[in-house]
């Protein structure tokens, strides 16, 4: 199925489920993100990962180490992807990646989700405990924005989300800060309509945090970008009308 929704859970801070889980949507546990559904009586369609943080029987010995391994090697072909070991947890689909690779365990769950034609991705149990496994989330944000796909990740209180070359809109009955950040070392046509402070044609750039803390007014408000990438941090429980 095309443009199937995607919604994965990884083994970061986990504050629940925003989203209603869809009959379509393809449900995907990231490692130890296994237990926060499991917890919670949701079946995932898959559970993918290394599992260095979520000791499972008859998975050990699937580590190891490459002598001279470039972590730049498949880098973009990932095709390990498509050779990994399948087993069952608990009767669900599992698929074992050696934790000697280039990719998070998140970043194999975006690339499966793409592969089964999901355009959009929710991405839950990606933020604190690690700041770089939440720093590599806000990456794979700006990867599938390349894609022209659309990914979100969720804190506590917040949700980003991150855009490439388009714009996004907003309802009135959006409340709270939103903030942009520019991804790319350049993002160049930044323009914001309908919030508090007036941003046009701004060219903003990835070492200055000048787009932090814009404020939505009470009326539809719209975000752009001619060339670069934009994180987009605003509060979670807004509803926006892209």
């Amino acid at each position: 199925m095309k443009n199937r929704r995607c919604i994965i859970v990884g083994a970061g801070d986990f504050y629940g489920i925003p989203v209603e889980i869809q009959k379509d949507d393809l449900v995907i546990a990231a490692d130890a993100g296994y237990e926060y559904l499991k917890d919670r009586g949701i079946r995932p369609d898959l559970i993918i990962g290394d599992f260095d943080s979520m000791q499972v029987k008859g998975v050990k010995g699937v580590t190891g180490s490459v002598s001279g391994l470039s972590i730049f090697a498949d880098a973009e072909k990932a095709e390990y992807i498509h050779h990994l070991k399948h087993m069952e947890i608990d009767g669900v689909e599992t698929r074992v990646i050696n934790p000697v690779k280039n990719d998070p365990d998140m970043m194999a769950c975006v690339r499966i989700g793409l592969a089964e034609g999901c355009r959009e991705m929710h991405l839950l149990g990606g933020t604190g405990k690690r700041v770089d496994h939440s720093i590599a989330n806000l990456q794979i944000l700006g990867f599938l924005a390349s894609k022209g796909c659309r990914g979100y990740l969720y804190g506590r209180n917040q949700v980003i989300t991150a855009i490439r070359n388009t714009s996004v809109c907003f309802s009135g009955t959006m409340q709270g800060y939103l903030s942009v950040f520019s991804l790319t070392d350049t993002s160049e046509g930044v323009t914001e309509t309908g919030l508090k402070y007036v941003v046009e044609d701004v060219t903003l750039n990835n070492l200055t945090p000048t787009g932090l803390s814009n404020e939505f007014v009470g009326t539809e408000a719209t975000v752009s970008v001619r060339n670069g990438t934009l994180l987009l941090v605003y509060e979670l429980h807004s509803a926006s009308c892209m």
